[in-house]
């Protein structure tokens, strides 16, 4: 499994984003960027993540869902 970000439903802000610290694997990373509509946006690294789904549970926006990786 692995995480997919909604982007509608994504508030992209590290200190409100409770996905970041919840990953046991760090694989969660608030990257800022002025051409996103919030200043930033939410990254996965696929190579670090076990497809836990700790990040889905926790996500506050419901922004995060687990799909089978291919």
């Amino acid at each position: 499994m692995k995480p997919m970000l909604n982007k509608r439903r994504c508030s992209a802000q590290e200190h409100i984003c409770l996905a970041i610290p919840a990953c046991p694997q760090r694989a969660i990373h608030y990257v800022p960027d002025e051409e996103e509509p919030l200043g930033g946006r939410i990254e996965f690294d696929y190579a670090r993540c076990d497809g836990c789904g700790k990040c889905a549970e926790e996500c506050c926006g419901q922004a995060i869902d687990m799909y089978e990786a291919v």
